[in-house]
């Protein structure tokens, strides 16, 4: 009788791969993974995957609403209907790549408590810094650019056209920091710098601006390296791009960071 039980509950050679990728995202080592596994009892096992099913579905529930959260607000921002409708068919491969990001890493909802699990980027190709920056608001304040926009350059590589970014972080954790100190930061944590059309997207997206500024470390401005391009509040409070320099710091402004990138 229980070897016949420890037949029926022995988890299948797709379960236990499935397990193991599961716990890992987790945060939990491969050696307790392994225990977990290769216990005998293994209901222990069974249960840990109906658990992981469990967040893993209310996870992508959750960030199914946040993807339309995002389209309904480039919406009222009347970006056109054509590069609306190329982004809202990403929703499904979007969805799934940021569910499966590690423990830590899956983010909120844009509200400044954690790392942000996607958001889309409109390139400057499609519409300009001019049409991009009246998008960002302050209240009823629309933003505008105070800088020449051809004399922007990226210093990361970044898909052509329409794409998406992953595991936002709005900069938050690096203010204080020159864009300087939060590249050797990022070096460090295997982060990207955004650039600065990611960082206009970012904030038309979220209101990261009623809480600090944003560096774009990713670009730089004019024909030098200390020309950095930021999305500030004026003295007006409207949301203003414009230049600042790499090796300046302000405690109230931060460097905004992403995980990775993904056309589409």
């Amino acid at each position: 009788m229980a070897d016949a039980m420890s037949r029926e509950e022995r988890l299948s050679v797709g379960q236990e791969h499935e397990l193991l990728n599961a716990l890992k995202r987790a945060g939990i080592s491969s050696a307790e993974a392994s225990a977990v596994i290769n216990s005998k009892d293994n209901r222990l096992a069974r249960r840990v995957l109906e658990v992981i099913a469990e967040e893993t579905q209310d996870r992508v529930a959750e960030y199914e609403r946040f993807f339309d959260a995002q389209i309904a607000t480039l919406k009222d921002r009347v970006v056109p209907e054509q590069i609306v409708e190329i982004l809202q068919n990403q929703k499904g491969p979007v969805v799934k790549k940021a569910s499966d990001l590690p423990a830590g890493r899956q983010g909120c909802d844009g509200d400044g408590n954690g790392n942000i699990p996607f958001l889309p980027v409109i390139k400057p190709a499609y519409l300009g810094y001019y049409g991009l920056m009246p998008m960002v608001r302050n209240g009823s304040k629309e933003g505008y650019p105070d800088l020449n926009p051809a004399a922007i350059t990226d210093q990361v590589e970044t898909p052509d056209g329409l794409y998406y970014i992953y595991d936002v972080e709005d900069g938050n954790a690096t203010r204080g920091k020159s864009p300087e100190a939060a590249q050797m930061f990022f070096k460090r944590q295997k982060r990207s710098p955004l650039t600065a059309a990611e960082v206009v997207n970012l904030c038309i997206i979220t209101d990261v601006l009623s809480r600090h500024s944003v560096w774009a470390p990713g670009s730089r401005y004019g024909s030098g390296v200390l020309g950095v391009p930021i999305v500030h509040l004026d003295g007006g409070d409207r949301p203003w791009l414009f230049r600042g320099y790499f090796d300046r710091w302000n405690g109230n402004w931060g460097s905004a960071s992403c995980g990775s990138r993904d056309a589409q």
